[in-house]
């Protein structure tokens, strides 16, 4: 009888924890949760209702464990311990919060954000944290007050919690226990009848917005084995003895000028935004579609200098160190190469790759960095006016490739204080704060961006100006393109690196080859064009047919040019899991499984509209593409 009654007394005993403090936490959570499904601004149909539903039961069970183990440590362990872990649950409930605002904004969980800057190394995190826009300072002021502010606040919360409670809240073991044996059935409930009846995109739409980002029973993925594994890059020394073996040479060089400019969208170079660059447009080369490689800098960086898709960048960063492959045969056919950068041409290890060990193969090296207060569009100023002066002199005039990399478009999009403001209203500088941009502003930072256009087309137009002053305008070879586009919420993202929307991956790309004589015959308008397609091009229309057999760009002039194009989705500092193949009327995005599997993630038409399409449709129709992907 005694030990009955033991036994029961412990399961009626109330928990030593202050309930109040983590009903304030749970509150914040599923506010959090029912906010984050309100501002997907999605029609209430069972899918977001099942997955708020879904959202708030996590939450609940995610809080009712944290008391249990708050609970167990304040019974077993000295005070310490359970005022650390008070504090650790105010820290786990902010990162919620930042969770939150990545998904949101960047389609990224905190978690895979964490594990981004774990693989990042000092430097470039460093040069990320200085590409905010936020002194380095400051950045340590706000870790040192994440350090001690939270603890701080955490104990404050607790503490008020319990003293403002009018009435005490007893929760039992056995009311927790019967809580927490119930929400996981609950959820097991949920996903035997409901998970199975949604769409394949709807569950990838929503699942984002779970706390712990998956339901428990996940919906079969829709894996396609492959024979082989994912192509090897080629290793460098027989990459450069397959070049270098093969005798080539020119009669006359004239100058290649290319231009590389940040997070640029086609649908943004109008007359009014952007003159200078519109008049070049009409007079040149412009192709019915063109596409970045990669929605962010450095991969797009290897596929404009590579003329390879950026699958194998990061192992190229590792192991390569005589640079871009084209410039190499620019090199070898006389021509010297000079570089004018507002970029930080170290960015993710980059420079090596394009430019080789010490930058060896750029004849003079122009870099111009800004980091706060300097901004991007000093920078670019610096670059310009460097050209503008090296231009005069007499080795300019031909055999010379410029290359140009323009910043001031990338965010926080600057131009100078003394630079006329054309387009208002703007919104403040700090675009970088993403939780403070939201939909009703998104005109004000559009605004801010166009101003910022308006001013690198007038730096464009300062060395197309200095060009025909010169009499080198009219021979010159001259590629224009962006490294990725950039998204104001059209598809739910801001800015870019995020997804792998049209307003990401469609920069422009611009051509003049001469006289573009060459080009006449060509149908410009059913081309699709895309960052691995430059260099090739420029090749060809300097040696003719290329002997080269390395690239997976084609020249424009090809007879038949491979009917697809792809493009990778950011990873931070490893190599690309996710990127779509574009064909005439699909475009179909993929997940690596290891180095021998895809999942398909979903399948689109041209307008953007999601299709419900079989897996074994999507292996037939991109068959031929695949087998090209793999060994």
């Amino acid at each position: 009888m005694e030990g009955g009654k033991s036994s029961n007394s412990f399961w009626q005993k109330a928990l030593l924890i202050n309930p109040y403090y983590f009903a304030v936490l749970l509150f914040g959570m599923l506010t959090l949760n029912v906010y984050h499904v309100i501002t997907l601004d999605q029609k209430w149909t069972v899918p977001p209702i099942f997955f708020l539903c879904y959202a708030l039961m996590e939450s609940m069970l995610e809080v009712l464990a944290l008391v249990f183990i708050g609970n167990v440590i304040k019974t077993y362990l000295p005070k310490v311990f359970y005022y650390g872990f008070v504090s650790l649950c105010f820290l786990f409930f902010t990162l919620h919060y930042v969770d939150f605002v990545l998904v949101r904004f960047m389609d990224i969980s905190v978690f895979y954000g964490l594990s981004w800057v774990l693989h990042e190394s000092m430097d470039n995190f460093i040069e990320l944290l200085h590409l905010t826009g936020i002194t380095i300072q400051t950045w340590l002021f706000l870790a040192a007050g994440v350090v001690v502010i939270i603890p701080m606040f955490a104990m404050i919360l607790y503490g008020l919690t319990g003293k403002l409670a009018k009435k005490p809240m007893r929760i039992t073991h056995k009311g927790l226990m019967k809580t927490l044996f119930c929400l996981p059935i609950g959820l097991l409930a949920l996903d035997l009848t409901i998970t199975p009846q949604l769409d394949t995109h709807e569950y990838h739409y929503y699942q984002r917005i779970l706390p712990w980002k998956s339901t428990l029973i996940s919906q079969d993925a829709l894996i396609i084995q492959m024979e082989k594994p994912l192509k090897l890059l080629m290793g460098e020394s027989e990459i450069l003895k397959k070049v270098h073996s093969i005798p080539v040479s020119v009669g006359d060089k004239p100058n290649i000028y290319l231009f590389v400019v940040e997070s640029l969208r086609e649908d943004f170079m109008t007359e009014e935004t952007a003159k200078n660059i519109h008049e070049f447009r009409k007079e040149n080369i412009v192709f019915g579609k063109t596409y970045s490689n990669a929605n962010c800098t450095q991969d797009s960086w290897y596929s404009i200098f590579s003329g390879n898709y950026p699958f194998h960048w990061a192992e190229a960063k590792e192991t390569r160190q005589s640079g871009s492959i084209p410039l190499q045969v620019l090199k070898k056919i006389g021509y010297d190469i000079h570089i004018y950068s507002a970029a930080q041409l170290n960015y993710y290890g980059m420079a090596p790759v394009m430019f080789g060990k010490n930058h060896y193969l750029a004849d003079s090296y122009n870099v111009y960095p800004h980091y706060y207060p300097v901004e991007a569009c000093e920078s670019d100023q610096k670059a310009v006016e460097k050209f503008l002066v090296d231009s005069d002199k007499k080795w300019a005039k031909e055999g010379n490739v410029f290359i140009f990399f323009i910043e001031s478009t990338h965010f926080n999009y600057s131009w100078p204080k003394d630079y006329p403001t054309h387009f208002t209203p703007i919104s403040s500088e700090k675009t970088h704060l993403r939780v403070s941009n939201s939909i009703k502003n998104i005109e004000l930072i559009k605004n801010r961006y166009r101003n910022s256009i308006h001013y690198m087309d007038s730096l464009f137009g300062r060395v197309i100006e200095k060009l025909k002053e010169r009499e080198l305008y009219d021979d010159a070879v001259i590629l224009f393109t962006g490294d990725h586009g950039e998204e104001f919420f059209e598809e739910g993202q801001l800015f870019h690196a995020s997804h792998l929307s049209s307003m990401q991956t469609e920069p422009p790309i611009y051509m003049k080859l001469g006289s573009n004589q060459r080009a006449s015959h060509l149908n410009l308008d059913e081309l699709k064009v895309s960052q691995v397609d430059m260099l090739p091009t420029v090749l060809d229309y300097l040696l003719g047919d290329q002997p080269f057999d390395i690239f997976d760009g084609e020249s424009i002039f090809k007879e038949k040019r491979k009917p697809y194009v792809i493009s990778a989705r950011f990873n931070g500092p490893r190599a690309p899991q996710e990127f779509f193949i574009l064909d005439g009327e699909h475009k179909s995005t993929f997940r690596f499984q290891g180095n021998d599997a895809l999942e398909l993630w979903e399948t689109k038409d041209l307008s953007g509209q999601v299709l419900e399409v079989k897996k074994e449709d999507v292996q037939k129709r991109f068959a031929p593409i695949l087998q090209s992907l793999f060994n």
